[in-house]
């Protein structure tokens, strides 16, 4: 072989090389309109952060606030923008066992507490100080029987309990007085065998009255509208963009959808028109910046709240697409 057609021969074999390499580079680089986001910090104290597991929240876009419910001690505590404790309260038991907390248009905080099946909702201000308990009416005849929500999310005008075992919704008005409720195993026409071996785990509500919610057994997400139309996503798996065993799910103002793989250590973002993948962010480890089994999920303004197992506490990141 001639020194030329040698040459010829490398040259032609670079070139493949380099067009497999843009090619892959093509593949696997971000693309245009993907979701990134940056560890900010841990919610804390003048101590350092503060540690608690899979703990409730709910956020104040208004006053920056977040408000933590912590399960294993019924307390509330109240933080700022930054991250920093400004209030505590609940310590005294008064507010009981308390399963679920949201805010309403007012400014107010509705405390979802109960013992065993029962449970009431307590009306509160954004300290802690109660004005009273909600009094449901105007409920189809024997609707509250075993009903025992342990979920509860208010969006314009409008409270949603949520029975995440029994997958029911009960939607009433601010003062209490029933609105319409949903079956969401009857919606997703599930066989009784499936309803008695699933249950509802990440619960939200989005602006357009939206009801987001995951089923791990499934290793799906689910979207019903108002109109109970249901749309769903999600496949099993342990690469991206798949679905191990999920908890959360949360939406922010620019349509993403966040979903926390617990197994898989991550938290998941999708486009809510088209389910496509965008991104995760996260990744299991002790250090700054990794999850041990992500639950619950909150957004307010650029950021997503992940509550966490082993005491690590709520992670705080900065969410950046274009």
């Amino acid at each position: 072989m001639t020194t030329v057609h040698l040459f010829k021969k490398k040259r032609s074999l670079l070139l493949q090389i380099l067009a497999a390499l843009s090619l892959l580079a093509a593949m696997t680089s971000p693309a245009a309109g993907e979701v990134r986001a940056d560890y900010l910090y841990n919610l804390s104290d003048f101590n350092g952060a503060v540690p608690c597991s899979w703990v409730k929240f709910a956020v104040d876009s208004e006053r920056k606030e977040i408000y933590v419910s912590n399960p294993s001690d019924s307390t509330v505590r109240v933080f700022n923008d930054a991250g920093m404790e400004l209030y505590s309260f609940g310590d005294d038991g008064e507010l009981g066992n308390i399963r679920d907390l949201t805010l309403d248009g007012n400014g107010n905080l509705l405390i979802l507490s109960g013992l065993g099946e029962g449970f009431t909702v307590i009306r509160a201000d954004f300290r802690g100080e109660q004005k009273g308990k909600m009094a449901f009416s105007n409920l189809p005849p024997g609707y509250l029987s075993g009903f025992s929500p342990d979920r509860m999310v208010y969006r314009d005008g409008t409270l949603y309990l949520v029975d995440k075992n029994a997958k029911r919704v009960l939607v009433t008005d601010q003062q209490g007085a029933y609105k319409t409720g949903y079956d969401l195993g009857e919606i997703l026409k599930l066989t009784e065998k499936k309803k008695r071996d699933s249950a509802i785990i990440g619960f939200t509500v989005d602006r357009d009255g939206d009801l987001l919610f995951t089923i791990p057994v499934f290793f799906s997400a689910y979207v019903v509208s108002p109109d109970h139309k249901v749309r769903s996503f999600g496949v099993s798996g342990s690469s991206p963009g798949k679905f191990n065993i999920i908890g959360g799910i949360v939406t922010d103002s620019r349509g993403y959808l966040y979903v926390a793989d617990t197994l898989c250590c991550v938290v998941s973002v999708f486009d809510k028109k088209d389910f496509s993948f965008k991104g995760d962010f996260g990744y299991r480890g002790l250090d700054l910046g990794g999850l041990i089994a992500p639950m619950e999920l909150a957004a307010m303004n650029d950021k997503i709240y992940v509550t966490q197992s082993m005491n690590r506490g709520v992670s705080v990141y900065k969410i950046f697409a274009e």
